[in-house]
């Protein structure tokens, strides 16, 4: 018996903590000896799955196993992967935006009575509007980690130029809408504005935000990266400084073009329903033209320092004294009382080179 029970040990060390939290096949092979079959109900909340289990099936619950964590401004240990194990022999791993079932008897009554509860929740997620979830890599691959956003709230006519408010509202509108793709392009000079849109715009998204970094947006279809893509469909999908992935392809040039076309209107297109939102300073004449097709591009805006009119209305709102003679870029207008600096040259001394320091003005 011993010796059956070391070996049972032995068998499962390895693969029941194979991630960062205990995997749900390893732990029902291990508990019930043999496989699952698995049912995977997408689009619900972990949370509200969650209560509705304690709350109607507590005397069926035989334990419970959570993943949590303790962050600023968040609930205490809130949970983001739940394991329940249920009479019947069935299990059920609870995630960001999924419910799974475990299970071997299929015309079991338990099991199709949640199964039947949990799809009827499928779209009722927290509505958690200022928080946009980080793609990392860690040991165990690609995961998304949840970050709260800066709220913004914009007058955007104030801040913005006329033509801007007719842009937003196509922005909005396509991104909102269910089982929707297509791509935004958002440029301009540095500080006119686009990080700051963004966060307003973030706010307004009624679908799960995605942020992934510049320098892994080169692998935007790599299989790890589209795996990721498939658990979270329906997502935004927010590129900054995307200039590597948008250039024109040229002749025996990788570009990460193709792999961007596929995502948001080629094949992959059709199941992954991701948007994609690409900000970048440089001007249009680099982007690639088969981003510009019409039926793929929702909408493209250029960034501009605000006219004159514009800089003194904002400068006015802000409380600023001072008389506005030129255009001005949004930051230049809010951060009038902040001393500018400037290079100031050395002269060349034998044979070095020429030095500068910033000297506030």
């Amino acid at each position: 018996m011993e010796a059956n029970k070391l070996k049972r040990e032995i068998e499962f060390k390895g693969n029941l903590f194979s991630k960062h939290f205990i995997d749900s096949k390893s732990f029902f092979l291990y508990q019930f000896r043999q496989l699952p079959s698995i049912t995977v109900v997408r689009n619900v909340d972990h949370e509200k799955v969650y209560k509705l289990i304690k709350q109607e099936y507590s005397t069926q619950l035989k334990g419970e196993y959570h993943y949590s964590s303790i962050a600023k401004k968040k609930p205490l240990n809130e949970k983001e992967e739940s394991i329940l194990w249920l009479e019947e022999e069935i299990l059920m791993e609870l995630g960001d935006g999924y419910c799974e079932f475990y299970f071997h008897d299929s015309e079991s009554a338990l099991l199709q009575q949640i199964m039947n509860k949990v799809v009827a929740m499928r779209g009722m997620q927290r509505n958690r509007p200022q928080e946009i979830n980080l793609i990392t890599k860690s040991d165990y691959g690609l995961e998304l980690t949840k970050m709260d956003v800066k709220r913004t709230r914009l007058n955007l006519d104030l801040f913005y130029e006329n033509d801007f408010g007719e842009v937003h509202t196509t922005i909005i509108r396509r991104l909102n809408k269910k089982d929707d793709k297509g791509i935004v392009l958002l440029h301009g000079l540095p500080g006119t504005g686009k990080t700051t849109y963004l966060r307003h715009l973030i706010g307004k998204i009624k679908k799960r935000v995605l942020f992934i970094p510049p320098d892994m947006a080169t692998q935007i279809a790599n299989p790890e990266l589209v795996r990721l893509l498939i658990d979270h469909p329906n997502s935004v999908l927010v590129i900054e400084d995307a200039e590597n992935i948008i250039m024109q392809r040229q002749s025996g040039n990788d570009s990460a073009v193709s792999n961007l076309l596929n995502i948001s209107d080629g094949l992959l297109s059709d199941f992954l329903n991701v948007q994609i939102v690409c900000t970048f300073n440089s001007n249009m004449n680099i982007v690639d033209k088969a981003l510009l097709r019409k039926g793929r591009l929702i909408a493209s805006y250029e960034f501009k320092k605000l006219s004159v009119q514009k800089s003194q209305q904002l400068s006015n709102h802000l409380g600023h004294k001072n008389i506005i003679t030129q255009p001005m870029t949004l930051t230049e207008i809010v951060n009038q009382k902040e001393p500018a600096f400037v290079l100031q040259e050395r002269s060349v001394i034998g044979f070095r080179r020429d030095e500068v320091e910033p000297v506030a003005v």
